[in-house]
């Protein structure tokens, strides 16, 4: 930087601590907006800067992206952004208010003179117009910045997530291109819906249907939000709906036979008129009665499991009507509305049963107790579930630890008789007349046999000594049933029954799968229980590896049934299902047109179909890299075509390397070294 009156006009100089590579602005750290959650783990908020480089260095936390040691100046107008001699930076807004630290991001531009604001996140300075958002800038390089202004028919209410900015011969929304000038526009009651030349937006696309589809609108002109994910055009009912929760993709659907003039919205997932209700996956559900989402009543208890208060709200994925319960939309087998409650946390229950959420439990109903043991705001406080048997999922598998951890709740509750709590007490106090004489014999895994099975030092009730064995690394059985050996925690939880068949009856399939004679499980995370697989046919069932199996009937992955896949005619090559007129990856359908006859599978995550096109799991891959029909994995990391060695890096990524470097994974001596 070299002119001196730009500096002083728009910049001024920003005074930085610097500690081994990290730089500090008032005792913020400076980090890399590359990758802005790294330093979440430091919780640098109240620490000295000394001592925040000092843990970042030890744990190789990136540096701050500025130069060491050279000017670094703040804008005056706009004090996110600094600069430097090689760079302009962007400080990330959020991340000081949220984790105690700055993110600082490098631009791959410079600002100009007369960098100014006009409104909603909008700058503009002498040669370019620019959007600040929350994780990066746009630069919007079509803009005429002398004519960027607020679009003449914005509400004077308008919101920055909303507001649309115009040059004269284009409209912008957040930075980028929505329009022409020309078109007609109109905001919506939702900063996100907005109306263009007779069609609805969401963002920056016309509202469209689950198959990717225009959908159409009667009265687009007439659209308006009406809570949350329910619209109307004055006609219809519009519902914004989703696929899947983490990664989603967004649709619409309309209602054209809903009563417009009794039609309510209940919450998010739940709506009605005076003939039916609606879930938002496009559910229609025909109630009896008041259909009403159920209420709950969420108990605050205190260090002895006692109620010291309550919080009433309505449940999100819950509804009742005079005779049935409906659960995310769908009527609950059995469940008797009426008499229908919530118990706390996700555990409700009816005249007959209990649930987990949508699970019915096999408890006693009238026994059944649900309590948290609340001690402060910083202790944990376990949730406590069972009835008179035993602890929810015990099984009747319980110790001492079990025992001591219910010890408060049930000397706070003398009303409570006859529960496993007490029957345990009563031999507890009782004089020993079989202790363990003979020394124990330890069979593994924390476990040790004797006239009774301990695990971690532990006695544990309920389990058979005499038949008492290890099946593999995670699970163990007795003549009384099949179990999970708890992983995490194991000092403290004991084995969690899965079946009721005999240990001798367990065969492994081969992973994730097995059976107690009677069902196939499968056992894909090993930290949970294995999970039955209803309809699969035990006596023909077999596993075809990296997580696909077949039985007579049936193709599965990780336990789920394809129905697409017949295993008569379905072949598995890795982690590839492959029918004459189909390709699974990972279990689910590769759009891509094949000839059975080209399909390769040099390595089980890589799918080849002649020299045309090459998949690692379900990424496509350039084929103009390779030379496909010399391809070939020497190891299980390093590949080879006729012109250059590769290295798989376990993910997706088949990266060039030097032959000595495939050499040197062998342990070979390389020539040179």
């Amino acid at each position: 930087m070299t002119d001196i009156e730009t500096v002083f006009a728009d910049w001024e100089p920003l005074d930085l601590e610097w500690h081994q590579g990290f730089a500090f602005m008032d005792d913020v750290l400076l980090g890399d907006g590359r990758v802005p959650d790294v330093y979440i783990m430091l919780s640098p908020d109240g620490a000295r800067p000394g001592a925040i480089a000092q843990c970042a260095g030890d744990g190789g936390y990136p540096p701050s992206p500025l130069m060491a040691g050279q000017p670094v100046w703040r804008h005056r107008r706009n004090p996110r952004i600094l600069r430097d001699a090689l760079h302009d930076y962007y400080l990330l807004p959020g991340y000081r208010e949220r984790h105690g630290y700055h993110a600082l991001q490098a631009l791959p531009f410079r600002f100009d003179r007369g960098l100014e604001s006009l409104g909603h996140e909008y700058w503009r300075d002498e040669t370019g117009a620019y959007w600040f958002g929350e994780y990066a800038i746009t630069e919007i390089p079509q803009a005429r910045p002398e004519s960027l202004a607020l679009l003449s028919s914005s509400s004077v209410s308008v919101a920055s997530t909303s507001a649309l900015f115009s040059d004269g011969v284009s409209i912008f929304l957040h930075g980028k291109f929505i329009a022409n000038a020309t078109a007609r526009v109109r905001y919506c009651n939702h900063p996100s819906y907005r109306m263009i030349d007779g069609q609805v937006y969401k963002g920056f696309k016309p509202l469209h249907q689950k198959d990717g589809t225009p959908l159409p609108i009667a009265n687009p002109d007439d659209f308006q939000m009406l809570a949350q994910r329910w619209g109307t055009d004055g006609q219809s009912i519009i519902v914004q709906a989703q696929q899947g929760s983490s990664i989603s993709y967004e649709y619409f659907y309309r209602i054209d036979n809903a009563d417009l003039t009794t039609f309510t919205v209940l919450n998010e997932r739940y709506a009605k008129d005076s003939r039916r209700a609606y879930y938002l996956t496009g559910k229609t559900i025909r109630y009896v009665g008041d259909f009403r989402l159920l209420k709950c009543r969420q108990p605050m208890f205190d260090e002895c499991g006692r109620v010291v208060s309550a919080s009433e709200f309505e449940d999100d994925y819950f509804a009742v009507d005079d005779q049935f319960v409906y659960a995310a939309g769908t009527r609950l087998r059995d469940a008797h509305g009426p008499s229908f409650r919530h118990l706390g946390f996700d555990y409700y229950r009816d005249r007959h049963h209990v649930y987990q959420r949508q699970k019915r439990l096999d408890v006693d109903v009238d026994s059944f107790v649900v309590t948290q043991l609340y001690r402060n705001d910083q202790d944990y406080a376990p949730v406590l579930a069972g009835d008179n048997n035993g602890p929810l999922g015990s099984g009747g598998i319980i110790d001492a630890a079990m025992q001591l951890a219910w010890a408060p709740y049930f000397e706070a509750h003398p009303q409570l008789k006859d529960y496993w709590w007490h029957r345990l007490q009563a031999q507890s106090d009782a004089p020993q007349i079989s202790p363990e004489t003979a020394p124990l014999l330890a069979i593994g895994l924390g476990f040790e046999v004797g006239r009774h099975v301990h695990f971690h030092g532990r006695v544990i009730n309920g389990l058979d000594a005499a038949s008492f064995r290890l099946l593999d690394t995670h699970l163990c059985g007795d003549a009384h049933g099949l179990y999970l050996i708890p992983f995490h925690n194991a000092e403290t939880q004991v084995p969690e029954r899965f079946s009721d068949e005999p240990a001798e009856h367990f065969r492994s399939l081969g992973l994730p799968y097995l059976t107690d004679g009677k069902t196939v499980f499968c056992h894909r995370i090993f930290y949970h229980a294995p999970e039955p697989i209803r309809k699969a046919h035990a006596a023909t069932f077999e596993s075809c590896g990296h997580g696909w199996a077949k039985d007579r009937d049936a193709m599965y992955y990780y336990g789920e049934a394809k129905k697409r896949l017949h295993p008569a005619e379905t072949r598995v090559l890795g982690t590839y299902a492959i029918s004459p007129n189909l390709i699974f990856s990972e279990g689910k359908w590769l759009d891509v047109a094949f000839d059975p006859d080209e399909v390769r599978v040099p390595h089980p995550h890589f799918l080849q179909l002649g020299t045309r096109k090459l998949f690692c799991r379900r990424r496509p891959l350039s084929a103009k890299r390779f030379d496909l029909a010399t391809l070939e994995f020497l190891t299980e990391r390093y590949a080879r075509d006729r012109h250059r060695f590769y290295y798989y890096d376990g993910y997706g990524t088949l990266a060039e390397v030097d032959e000595a470097d495939y050499w040197a994974s062998l342990g070979h001596p390389v020539t040179g070294a």
